[in-house]
């Protein structure tokens, strides 16, 4: 049983999938969530059996991503190609947008290059 050092007057017990939490904060420090998730879904789902456990809700259209190609690279979507360049999705919407600053597209070509050379993709 995941114990709460000290706590709180008012804590309600609460159990998880047959694991027993003096608290919601002791659930959602055992669970690796916040307070108002485990509190938010009692509230919305009436149980907790989810809780920690996977995100909730829709995942986004993925139907609506388009592939996007910078020079030898492909990627799924936009978001996916600003992850794999590690820069935000905000950059690469700026960057290969049609009013990029010459200088935005060198920094995009940079960017590529430094994956492609980290991922083996470059010369030996």
């Amino acid at each position: 049983m995941a114990t709460d050092p000290l706590p709180h007057f008012n804590a309600m017990p609460v159990v998880i999938r047959g694991e027993h939490y003096p608290s919601q904060r002791a659930a959602a420090a055992a669970l690796g969530v916040t307070q108002s998730a485990v509190s938010r879904m009692l509230t919305n789902r009436g149980h907790l059996e989810g809780c920690g456990l996977r995100k909730y809700g829709a995942p986004g259209n993925q139907n609506n991503a388009r592939p996007l190609t910078v020079g030898p690279m492909t990627f799924p979507s936009r978001k996916k190609a600003a992850e794999a360049l590690g820069i935000t999705r905000n950059q690469i919407e700026r960057w290969v947008s049609k009013r990029a600053t010459p200088s935005q597209r060198e920094m995009l070509i940079a960017a590529v290059m430094r994956l492609s050379m980290a991922s083996g993709g470059g010369r030996r």
